[in-house]
Parts: C-alpha cells; sequence; structure tokens
C-alpha cells in the first residue's frame, strides 16, 4: 500500500485564492517603496521615474480593488507625488512620453471594472462616487487629457486603438451628460461649472477630434446629438465650462458625416441662439462663423449676408496674422483652418469670393492684388508639404490649391495668376506623378478636391499647357479611345458624355447601362472606361467633351458643389457650346453657377 503520509509530506502546500493576492499585493508594494524611494535629479532620471511609475500604475490598476485593497489605498496619491517629483508638465512635451501615457491611460479605462465603475450610478442617476475608483479615474483622465495635445501622427495600430473604444468613449460622453444642468437637477442655476474631471474628458473630445478621421467613431457614440443638447444648455453654465462645446461641434463639423449628424439635430439653430445671447472675446466669435460655415448650404450662406460678411472678413484676417507667424498659427488656429472653411464657402458661391478678395475688411486693409498675391504666396509657402510627411501641412497645401482653382474660373481674377509666371511653373510640377508619391492619406470634405486635380483644373481655366500634354499626344489619346469599352478605335456615330459627381456613381451606372443598349445608334464617353490607368487629366476630358454631340448632366447638390463638375460643364456649356441635358436626381433649383 503506498503511504498517503509520504504523499503530503513531497506536495507542495496547498495555497488559496486569498494567499495568490496577498502574494501580489506584497509584491506590488514592494515595488510601490522601491518607487517612491527613487530621486529625479535629472531631465533623463524623471523620464525613466515617469514610464516606471506607468507600468507599475497600470499592474495595480489592472486588478480591481477588492483584490488589491492595500495597493488602492497606497496609490491614492501616487500620480500627485509623481507629477510632482518628475516635473511631468513639461516632461510630457516629449513625444515617447506623451504616447506612452497617452495609451497607459487609455487602456486602464478600457478595463472592465473601471468602465463598470463608469456604467455605476447612485439613486440620483450620478455616476458613482467609490473613492477607489473615483481617483484614480480622475488621474487617467488628467493624464489622457495632457498628453494627448502632445501626440504627433499615430501609426495605423494606434488609431486602431482609439477606433476601438467605442464603448469607452460612449461612457464618458453619458459621464458628461449625467453631469451637464438639466440632468444633473440644477435647471434654475445659473454659471453652472463643471467639475474637472468632466472638463477633462472634453477636452479629450476636443483633441482626438482635431483629427478629423476620428469622426465616425465618434458618430457611432452619438457625440453629435449630445453635443447640440450640451450647447442648448449653455446659458446655464460659466463661460470656460461652455468653450469647449463649440470647439467640439466645429471640429465634427469638418466631417460631412459630422456635418450631417449636427444638421439632423437642428444645431444651427441652436448655435445661432448661443452666439446671439454670448457675444464673447474675438477668438470664439471665429469659432461660431467658422461652424456655421462648415454646416450651411451656399443658400443658407447667401441669405445671411451679413453675417457670412463679418465670417469672411474674420477668416482672412486670420489667414494675415496666421501667415506673419513662423508656425503659421494664430491665437490657437492654425491657417489651415480658415483655409479649409473658405474653400467650402467659394466652391459655389461667387459672391463670397468676390467680397473676400475685393471688399473685405481687414488690417491692413487688403484689395484683390493683395489678397490674391497673399493667397499666392502662401502656396509658395507650403509648396515642398509633399516632400515631407507633415498631414497638416499637406492639407494646408490641398485647401490653397483649392482656393486658386475657384480663383481660377473667372477671367479677371486668373489674369492675376497668369501674370505669374513662377507660380504657374511650379503648379505644373505637380502634374508629375512622382509629387504625388508623399501625400499621407487623411479625410477630405466633399468641398476639398485632391491637390491633382486642383492643379489640372487650375491650368485647365487658365488655358495654359501642362509640360507633358497628354492630350497632344496622338497615340496616347487614340490608345485610350481604343481601350474604351464603349468604341471600337475611330467611330463616325454621334457621342454622348456623361457629367456627373462620383457620390452619384449609383445612378450614373444605372444610365449607362441603359444607354449602352443602343449603342448601335452612338458611342458614350465617361470617365471610368476613358481615364483607365490615369488620373485627372483634364485634357483628356476636355477631349471627350469636344468629341461629344451631347452632354448629359447629372445634376444634383453633389454635382452643384464639385469644382470638377462645374469646370466640365462650363466649359461644355460656355467654351464649346455643346447641348445640354440636364437630368435632376433630387429637388434640385439651380443657382449660382449652375443657374448661369
Amino acid at each position: 500500500m503506498t503511504d498517503e503520509s509520504s504523499i503530503a509530506d513531497i506536495s507542495p502546500p496547498k495555497t488559496t485564492l486569498n494567499d495568490d493576492k496577498t502574494s501580489l499585493c506584497q509584491q506590488l508594494m514592494s515595488r510601490l517603496q522601491a518607487l517612491n524611494s527613487l530621486t529625479a535629479t535629472t531631465a533623463v532620471s524623471k523620464k525613466q521615474i515617469w514610464l516606471e511609475f506607468l507600468s507599475l500604475w497600470f499592474d495595480i490598476l489592472q486588478n480591481s480593488v477588492s483584490d488589491v485593497p492595500s495597493c488602492y489605498k497606497e496609490c491614492s496619491r501616487l500620480p500627485h507625488n509623481m507629477i510632482n517629483k518628475t516635473s511631468f508638465y513639461q516632461l510630457k512635451r516629449e513625444t515617447d512620453v506623451a504616447r506612452q501615457t497617452f495609451f497607459t491611460c487609455l487602456s486602464l479605462l478600457n478595463l472592465s471594472h473601471i468602465k463598470d465603475y463608469l456604467k455605476s450610478t447612485n439613486e440620483n442617476g450620478a455616476v458613482s462616487t467609490n473613492q477607489a475608483y473615483c481617483t484614480q479615474v480622475n488621474f487617467m483622465l488628467s493624464l489622457l487629457s495632457e498628453a494627448l495635445p502632445y501626440l504627433p501622427l499615430l501609426s495605423t495600430d494606434e488609431e486602431k486603438i482609439i477606433e476601438k473604444s467605442t464603448e469607452l468613449f460612449t461612457l464618458l460622453i453619458e459621464y458628461v451628460d449625467l453631469c451637464m444642468p438639466i440632468k444633473s437637477k440644477t435647471t434654475e442655476q445659473k454659471d453652472y461649472k463643471l467639475d474637472s474631471p468632466i472638463m477633462d474628458i472634453l477636452s479629450v473630445l476636443w483633441n482626438l477630434l482635431d483629427r478629423t478621421v476620428f469622426v465616425p467613431t465618434f458618430l457611432k457614440c452619438d457625440l453629435p446629438k449630445k453635443v447640440v443638447l450640451w450647447l442648448a444648455q449653455a446659458r446655464m453654465l460659466l463661460v470656460e465650462s461652455r468653450q469647449p462645446l463649440i470647439h467640439i461641434a466645429l471640429n465634427i463639423s469638418w466631417h460631412d458625416g459630422g456635418a450631417d449628424e449636427l444638421n439632423k439635430y437642428r444645431a444651427i439653430a441652436v448655435i445661432k441662439q448661443y452666439q446671439k445671447k454670448y457675444i464673447e472675446d474675438d477668438s470664439r466669435l471665429i469659432v461660431f462663423g467658422m461652424v456655421l460655415a462648415l454646416l450651411s448650404t451656399p443658400e443658407q450662406l447667401k441669405n445671411d449676408a451679413k453675417d457670412m460678411k463679418i465670417v469672411l472678413d474674420k477668416l482672412l484676417q486670420l489667414v494675415i496674422n496666421a501667415d506673419i507667424n513662423k508656425s503659421s498659427r494664430y491665437n490657437g488656429f492654425h491657417i489651415s483652418e480658415p483655409l479649409g472653411v473658405l474653400v467650402k464657402m467659394f466652391v459655389v458661391e461667387e459672391q463670397t469670393l468676390d467680397y473676400t478678395l475685393c471688399r473685405a475688411e481687414t488690417e491692413p486693409p487688403s484689395d484683390m492684388h493683395s489678397t490674391i498675391s497673399l493667397f499666392i504666396s502662401l502656396f509658395f509657402k507650403f509648396s515642398n508639404a509633399l516632400k515631407g510627411d507633415n498631414g497638416l501641412e499637406q492639407f494646408t497645401l490641398t485647401a490653397i490649391l483649392n482656393i486658386l482653382w475657384s480663383i481660377s474660373f473667372h477671367p479677371i481674377y486668373g489674369q492675376e495668376l497668369l501674370s505669374d509666371e513662377k507660380l504657374i511653373d511650379t503648379i505644373k510640377t505637380f502634374t508629375d506623378d512622382h509629387n504625388q508619391q508623399e501625400i499621407v492619406e487623411q479625410y477630405r470634405r466633399r468641398s476639398m478636391e485632391s491637390i491633382k486635380s486642383a492643379t489640372y483644373g487650375i491650368l485647365h481655366n487658365l488655358n495654359r499647357k501642362i509640360t507633358n500634354d497628354i492630350a497632344s499626344d496622338e497615340k496616347i489619346v487614340t490608345h485610350d479611345i481604343r481601350e474604351s469599352n464603349s468604341m471600337k478605335g475611330k467611330s463616325d456615330k454621334p457621342m454622348i458624355m456623361i457629367s456627373y459627381c462620383h457620390k452619384n456613381d449609383s445612378f450614373c451606372t444605372e444610365l449607362f447601362n441603359l444607354l449602352t443598349t443602343h449603342n448601335d445608334a452612338f458611342d458614350i464617353w465617361i470617365d471610368r472606361t476613358h481615364l483607365q490607368g490615369v488620373d485627372d487629366l483634364w485634357e483628356l476630358i476636355a477631349y471627350g467633351i469636344e468629341r461629344s454631340s451631347i452632354v448629359v448632366s447629372l445634376i444634383s447638390s453633389q454635382y452643384f458643389e464639385s469644382k470638377s463638375c462645374r469646370q466640365e460643364f462650363v466649359y461644355a456649356a460656355d467654351s464649346q457650346k455643346k447641348k445640354i441635358v440636364p437630368v435632376l436626381l433630387e429637388k434640385f433649383e439651380p443657382k449660382g453657377w449652375l443657374g448661369k
């Protein structure tokens, strides 16, 4: 028989779950003591201590408070002490410190027991005040807010981490909502001050949404609806508590989908009501003007002519002031922001362009020559943006070229561009494919078209030949026609060209399929068959218009707002006197350039 007592002698002692927790807690406490004993005398040592703190902080808080209660108690002031010991507010300016801080805090907030805390509410509907979690979450939010502005361009993997945090962001947005005046039962109170954690969350939303690529993530969190509701309560808030709200609305409105969502909840009316009640400092007024311009249709802008002129004055002044500074910033705004709004305002309504170029009130005073010269000088200033990977500078270059494209539609203003041979020669360089290789993928509004589209558009409007003039190369044109699905070689049949906006691609496909059933009677010219393998070659599009007997234009609001479609339509109707067959895709009254 086996002696059971001998087995007991060689077997390891049995441990309980409580023993494991005690051991873990002892290890963490030892690390805490070692961390507190470190001295920070140099910048290097401060950085090492901060990174060690982040690692230990995460290791402690990934456990629930019930698992390591003494560690939570010991670390109640640990973040505060480490902030002071390492001079974090200076240290955070280092990219790797900001990145590690941000993603550590984001990971902590995404822990299941932390999210459970954020979900919990007391009997009054307010967020639970479990002190152990409350203290740590407040530190997480504060550090998240502090580090975020110093994060440079994010990697694809880092962007995915943020995009996968939808549940967390939804909880944080609900956290803010519960603390707003109406939900917190303070409807009669004025000058209501939002607590620091709420302001930190608003700061995180503001800064994350400053990167337009993240707007779709926050659309899933229903943020546009919440922001409109918060703005409607702004009359109850202190100035500093309500300021982030309009900036969040502005950043959402930079994305077409975000603007559509804000408009769904009548954001324009709410913002105008807010604007009438609170005349704040000048920098805030321009924010109101920018967000209203991005949310409004051309017709709405035209109807608010007085407000539109004030906005245009301030936008141009902001461009002038930002241009003077080496950083291309003024009063918190990068020059790309007013330029991006001007692109939207110039795209269809000629009055806005005329006013900005000729009658805007600025200091020093400006006129047509000085304003066009300003845009030309900005083009040269940012013309090398494609040689680097600075997305903000590349966006600025794209905006400037779109503005120059709008200017080039007008004969008088276009002459100002034509008189600058250096400008024309530099613009021509952007038709080379190698100039497009380094561009950073980023979001562009539907009112803003690509650098290459704008380049070809400007040169086409100014009747300037491109260096590698594709249209004059008969071999390439003939090869393109021969490869087309709609004709074989040269044809004597009449040809129909379809002019459309790519947003209306599905309807265009239906029409194209219908017309091809009659290709025994006519040929069809459409960009998808004739521009295969090339990008935005205006000379080939012009060639298609010239060969066509009829141009079928698929008219919609998107068509009206597209400079490419405008280019095609104007060239067909005015320059070539082609017969235009308009097909209305929606209830749409032609106006602006299309009305003419």
